[in-house]
């Protein structure tokens, strides 16, 4: 008796704690009263975030969850505002089972979960299906403390590229280095004064470009150092290089003009975004997702292509940043053992196929060839260009009761937008000094488990 809510439509079932599960990720349901409906059914309460993937693909799987399992009720809570809800519950002592809200969100609701040590261990959920996924996908954000464990399984991946029209450039056409780059915006513009190099839809957008950068500046090593906020990471020739390009590809010359403006209103991304359609800019950051967010606005004949990050120098790394999106289950959760299992299902060929029905891709193995829609299909083909590597990972937890004050976003993307605005004092070096004060001070606060 599968059931889908809105949040402020209908309150969600949630379960009375007996004695509360520990944060250590426990499952043993005898320490909690399992709700069941008026049927007998167990009911597994998922609380989830209604976003550019919609609702559909994942009332599917948990329709077809109940019928494998039909001594489980799953009663999906939907909610744009899903993180508020959920704050508002838990306040209340009041936890749902399974939750499908990302790292990244402005909220911070699954980090402040994580660094509360309220977010279960499910390590032996990821070992079991380890053999049929990509771990390579799963486990840099899966294993979000560097600890060796689990506590967030990854349900969907996408290319976090830079996305063009394939119909406007051909593969031969596209940049290979920084310096390709540059030359194209200055030919571009050149050709066509209302026509820029790059634009991006919030400065957020940046998060998977920095990432690929700090890899290939450095490479593994400073990547994972970078992560954990290790010395030499913006205070060095790397750290440098990083900002010195940014800088200029938001510089006048490259970022559409009106690029800045629209990310600071109401739905601006969309904006930006159509720029790009509309020939205003080549390239732009963002995911998959793209293609059936414009859809109703992208006309006959564009055609999405995503293309790896330009190398710093010839021959150098070709990085594209795989981006996931993440269901978990709350330590209070009272019916973990059924959460556990939807997990499972959710990794299976079954819920594959129903998600690549919908344009998504899981992170089980080969699933981007189930996808039926060929220019979607295209874009995942980025990951076996030669010569380019996929890359994906975490900035490691911080206790942030510790450093209140900190604004983590603010200061790494902050300054992309001053920057790109022209604000009096804010240059590559003021921005340089920030990040290296950031990274001592999230250094030397650090948080694990347990």
């Amino acid at each position: 008796m599968n059931k889908f809510y809105r949040a402020g439509a209908v309150a969600l079932a949630m379960a009375t704690l007996v004695t509360g599960c520990s944060s250590g990720g426990s499952s043993d349901t005898a320490e909690a009263e399992v709700p069941t409906n008026e049927d007998g059914q167990r009911i597994l309460a998922f609380d989830a975030f209604e976003g550019g993937n919609g609702t559909e693909f994942l009332e599917e799987a948990a329709a077809a969850f109940e019928e494998a399992n039909p001594d489980v009720d799953v009663q999906i809570r939907w909610s744009k505002e899903i993180d508020q809800e959920m704050q508002k519950d838990n306040a209340s002592g009041k936890y749902a089972d399974l939750v499908y809200y990302n790292l990244g969100q402005a909220s911070n609701y699954t980090e402040s979960m994580l660094n509360s040590n309220k977010v279960m261990d499910i390590s032996d959920v990821m070992e079991e299906v380890a053999d049929e996924i990509d771990t390579s996908i799963t486990s840099p954000t899966a294993e979000y403390f560097g600890d060796g464990k689990s506590y967030l399984a990854p349900i969907m991946y996408t290319p976090a590229g830079l996305y063009y029209n394939k119909a406007e450039l051909s593969d031969e056409e596209l940049p290979t280095t920084w310096d390709e780059m540059f030359a194209l915006g200055d030919q571009v513009h050149s050709e066509d004064a209302n026509k820029y190099l790059f634009t991006y839809p919030i400065r957020g957008y940046f998060d998977n470009t920095l990432l690929g950068m700090l890899y290939q500046a450095g490479g593994e090593e400073y990547f994972q150092n970078a992560l954990k906020y290790g010395e030499g990471t913006w205070d060095s020739d790397e750290g440098k290089l990083i900002l010195e390009t940014i800088a200029k590809l938001v510089g006048p010359e490259y970022l559409e003009k009106d690029t800045v403006a629209n990310a600071n209103v109401d739905g601006g991304f969309t904006v930006n975004q159509q720029s790009m359609i509309d020939g205003k800019a080549v390239f732009m950051p963002n995911g998959s997702w793209i293609v059936a967010e414009m859809a109703e606005t992208t006309p006959e004949g564009f055609s999405w292509g995503v293309m790896p990050l330009p190398a710093f120098e010839e021959g150098g790394d070709r990085v594209v940043t795989t981006m996931t999106e993440t269901v978990w289950i709350p330590a209070e959760a009272a019916n973990a053992d059924d959460a556990k299992a939807f997990i499972k299902f959710l990794y299976s060929e079954d819920a594959a196929q129903i998600f690549a029905s919908h344009n998504i891709v899981s992170p089980r193995k080969d699933s981007a060839s189930l996808l039926a829609d060929e220019q979607l299909k295209g874009l995942f083909d980025v990951y076996n260009m030669e010569g380019v590597k996929a890359v994906s990972g975490t900035y490691a937890a911080y206790d942030a009761t510790a450093v209140p004050d900190v604004d983590f976003k603010g200061t790494i993307y902050g300054p992309i937008e001053e920057i790109a605005s022209g604000k009096e004092g804010v240059t590559v070096d003021t921005w340089q000094e920030s990040l290296t004060e950031l990274w001592t001070t999230l250094r030397e606060n650090p948080l694990s488990a347990e």
